[in-house]
């Protein structure tokens, strides 16, 4: 019975799908489809993969109450983005600069390049150059290696935007996203590998005004599915001892095979080594659990105080030395009042999904209010991206933003990815740009209508 749910949640995501293919209204960059690529791993691939150790562990009440939630959250969720409330809210949001300045991009995107490279330990790397071993400064000034991956894009919007014929700036920009996407594989890091790709895939057709053939969209997403895989198994391998070097990596790369993709989309279970316990509450759809069986009977809610850190975020510790990490308390207490194994107030532990995040929030209600923001909010972007969809600002600001849809669902909570990469990465950049750009000479500039509304057409899909 409880399985129904879940079925329910898969049709729903197939409905929403095929109606908009068959209307040709499909957009591969608007920003439901990746945020319904992790629900469909979270709430339907992990709950079909791990419902007898579900049933076993919560039982088959909490378990059928956990799927019927992540299935009415879907309907709401799909209900307001498609509601029409972001296409009025978008044309409040300030209109953005129409000149886009090459001098500016000449001038950051090799910086960015360079300590992109050094963040990554390609360049300055050491063996006393762990994270352990840095200083606090020296581990701030290696916290931004997306800085490379801005770079690419950045460069490849100035040389793919329409009525700019810049070439070099393009395969330039190409070929950095490439190397970032192959050095973040070889550091064993899955989401750094796949936005790599997302990213630069949109800013190179959306920059050109077009959108992926369905062939080159397919090999989009095996390229994708392939960098996770590669990456996460590659880093298991490196945790079993061995010296990771480039060539070992290439090696594995060649041996690499199917099953291990399987094992590490949750599909299929690493058998191969016998275990004594085995619990499944490391992954999303089991922390949702968790959250669900103890929240807020035996651990009390956070009330949304993890948001908080949406403004305390750029709030240096110089200046506010015993700064909480706000929801932290109520986020470990739950864990240790709901795992099955031990845990202390030390515990750091494994992403608990969006809908674990909102259980921890307050509840359906919580749950409720949330999901109706992040429809909102991602619609909204999405308008705005289309009402200015010639502008190279906005071309940029979408490529490096619209991917966040997935982190929405798969991580701690809902606006993670703002606090530990894109608010002090990507915003920054762009709020400089936008004030540039408003005093620089003009490559690219928006007619004096000011707006065209490119929507999803047929030649797209």
């Amino acid at each position: 019975m409880e399985l129904n749910y879940v079925f329910g949640t898969a049709a729903i995501m197939l409905g929403v799908f095929t109606i908009q293919v068959v209307t040709r209204r499909f957009d591969p960059f608007a920003p439901i489809w990746l945020f319904l690529v992790g629900y469909l791993q979270v709430y339907v691939v992990q709950a079909i993969s791990y419902h007898d150790w579900a049933v076993n562990v919560r039982g088959e009440e909490l378990v059928g109450l956990a799927n019927q939630r992540a299935l009415w959250s879907l309907v709401l969720f799909v209900f307001v983005y498609y509601s029409g409330l972001g296409r009025l809210f978008a044309p409040l949001l300030p209109r953005p600069p129409a000149r886009w300045s090459t001098s500016t991009i000449n001038l950051i995107s090799p910086a960015f390049i360079i300590w992109g490279l050094v963040c990554s330990g390609v360049l300055l790397r050491s063996e006393d150059s762990s994270a352990a071993d840095l200083s606090p400064e020296a581990a701030l000034l290696r916290s931004f290696p997306f800085l490379m991956l801005v770079a690419a894009n950045l460069l490849i919007v100035t040389g793919a935007s329409a009525g700019s014929n810049r070439p070099t700036y393009l395969w330039m920009g190409v070929a950095v996203a490439a190397a970032y996407v192959f050095i973040w594989m070889f550091n064993g890091k899955r989401s750094h590998s796949l936005i790599g790709v997302l990213s630069a895939a949109c800013a190179y057709f959306i920059a050109r005004r077009k959108r992926p053939s369905w062939p080159v969209l397919i090999s989009m997403a095996c390229a994708g599915v392939f960098v996770v895989g590669v990456a996460i198994g590659w880093r298991n391998y490196k945790e079993k001892g061995d010296r990771p070097s480039f060539s070992t990596f290439l090696q594995f790369i060649g041996d690499f095979q199917l099953s291990s993709l399987m094992e590490s989309l949750n599909i299929e279970e690493d058998d191969g080594v016998p275990v004594k316990f085995v619990t499944h509450e490391t992954v999303e759809y089991g922390g949702f659990l968790l959250m669900m069986d103890t929240v807020p009977e035996r651990s009390g809610f956070d009330y949304g105080a993890n948001y908080l850190r949406v403004f305390s975020t750029f709030i240096p510790r110089f200046v506010w030395r015993d700064k909480p990490l706000f929801g932290r308390e109520q986020w470990v207490s739950a864990w240790i009042a709901g795992s099955e194994l031990k845990r202390d107030a030390t515990f750091t532990g494994p992403a608990i999904g969006l809908l674990g995040a909102t259980q921890l929030n307050g509840g359906a209600w919580g749950t409720a209010i949330v999901i109706t923001f992040l429809a909102l909010l991602l619609r909204t972007s999405y308008e705005y991206f289309l009402r200015y969809s010639t502008v190279p600002w906005v071309l940029a600001w979408w490529s490096i933003s619209y991917y966040n849809a997935w982190f929405m669902v798969v991580c701690d909570d809902p606006l993670i990815w703002f606090y530990y990469n894109w608010g002090f990465t990507c915003l920054p950049t762009l709020i400089l740009l936008w004030i540039v750009n408003q005093f620089a000479p003009s490559s690219a500039t928006v007619p004096e209508s000011g707006v065209t509304v490119q929507r999803p057409s047929g030649q797209w899909a």
